[in-house]
């Protein structure tokens, strides 16, 4: 789980695409911020401090600084530009520490099977939509590989979490395997039942201007 990290906000009074742009080449990011039955706030951050946050720090959790006081907030989507270099726009959720939330996070196997028995690495399930306490967010769920052997996957039941994560995706479904060459992928892993859907850190695409008339 990564610290929260404290981010200033300047107040942004215009909007739409012509605003956006102005405040990108000024090295900012538009975004909003809403949620727990306050007003939505449209704000600007900036893009370096952001980059940093998301990309270096791992932060899912933020401390951010509304006309000097501080409300912790997850990020809850950030939109990229189409070559996925330069943020366009962030929104921010309004939400308390112990206040339970649905999000995906990344699966990192480490190491490497000792014996394969002439098996190939086979990945199913990348990422798990999991449910824990805001301030309890893994940065990624580690798996240790060293022991994985031909005809023994490792399903999400098998997994070690931290304390306080739950695991929304079917217990049954493969995360890691070896499987021998030429044999058909495992299939996708079946969907969620209807009404447990997770909420995600980057849902559905927007454009620029749906952004701005939140």
């Amino acid at each position: 789980m990564s610290d929260a990290v404290t981010l200033k906000t300047q107040p942004r009074k215009e909007t739409g695409s012509r605003a956006a742009t102005k405040l990108r080449k000024r090295g900012l990011v538009p975004g909003i911020v809403y949620g727990h039955k306050q007003e939505n706030v449209q704000v600007a951050v900036s893009a370096e401090e952001l980059d940093r946050a998301i990309r270096v720090l791992h932060a899912r959790v933020l401390d951010l600084v509304l006309d000097g006081k501080a409300e912790t907030v997850l990020i809850r989507e950030v939109q990229w530009d189409y070559l996925g270099k330069q943020m366009v726009h962030v929104d921010f959720e309004r939400k308390s520490r112990s206040e339970k939330v649905k999000v995906t996070v990344p699966v990192e196997l480490r190491n490497s099977p000792k014996v394969t028995g002439g098996g190939v690495l086979d990945q199913p399930l990348h990422v798990l939509h999991i449910e824990c306490p805001l301030g309890s967010i893994p940065e990624a769920i580690r798996l240790d590989i060293t022991n994985l052997t031909l005809g023994h996957p490792i399903h999400v039941k098998e997994l070690t979490l931290p304390a306080d994560v739950k695991v929304l995706d079917p217990p049954e479904a493969v995360v890691v395997q070896l499987k021998l060459p030429g044999m058909e992928p495992t299939a996708p892993t079946t969907p969620l039942e209807p009404g447990i859907g997770p909420e995600v850190i980057k849902p559905e695409r927007k454009t620029e201007e749906e952004a701005e008339e939140k």
